[in-house]
């Protein structure tokens, strides 16, 4: 049974034979209602499946992240900062053959945006934790340097996310993030951005290397 909001012509809520109503991002919208089959899937098929489940699985493990990342790309849009992370590391990210994809992390891109990115990044050990750096131009501007650092380390061995969203300024040069003493001997891929202050810009991530914490 379906609702017709608003009158005739408001937004169906529900379903209607094989059409359904739903709300995103607080757009009305509908879609063919999903129907089972007995057709064995194709390769094609189960070969869009795998790479859907290997992304998911990644992009799983740092939603609020990639919802930073990615929000302000999707703000317009019908689509959900999640979809979109997803969905760019779908079309650049994925590596492999059919069963066998896997994430190509020097090609993950975890925000999106206009800022400039992270100048010569680097990560190192740290007794508690890793040590990001970055290069900078002391001759930007007030809002250049006040930008704000986001990191992340994702272990995939265990498919877990470590990250900041509100770092360092980027005038600092430098940031740490302290990491679980359990994480010892976990390989980790690491990346950085930067995000303005009043969170209405953000720049493209960077991949700043694999490293053995």
């Amino acid at each position: 049974m379906a609702k017709l909001n608003n009158g005739i012509f408001g937004a169906i809520s529900g379903k209607i034979g094989n059409i359904e109503g739903y709300i995103r991002k607080g757009q009305p919208l509908i879609r063919l209602k999903k129907r089972k089959s007995n057709i064995p899937p194709s390769l094609k098929q189960l070969a869009v499946r795998q790479k859907m489940k290997v992304v998911n699985t990644f992009i799983g493990s740092m939603t609020e992240f990639v919802a930073a990342g990615f929000g302000l790309a999707a703000a317009n849009e019908t689509y959900t900062a999640n979809n979109a992370a997803k969905s760019n590391q779908l079309l650049n990210a994925i590596q492999g053959e059919y069963p066998d994809y896997s994430i190509d992390y020097s090609k993950v891109r975890l925000t999106e945006g206009i800022l400039p990115m992270a100048d010569d990044p680097q990560v190192t050990t740290l007794a508690n934790g890793l040590l990001f750096t970055w290069g900078f131009d002391v001759n930007e501007g007030y809002y250049y340097q006040r930008q704000q650092v986001m990191l992340l380390a994702y272990a995939p061995a265990i498919n877990k996310s470590f990250y900041t969203v509100s770092g360092a300024r980027r005038i600092t040069g430098a940031e740490t993030m302290e990491l679980p003493h359990e994480l010892s001997g976990q390989v980790l891929e690491c990346y950085i951005s930067f995000v303005a202050d009043d969170r209405k810009a953000i720049s493209n991530s960077v991949y700043v290397g694999q490293i053995t914490y």
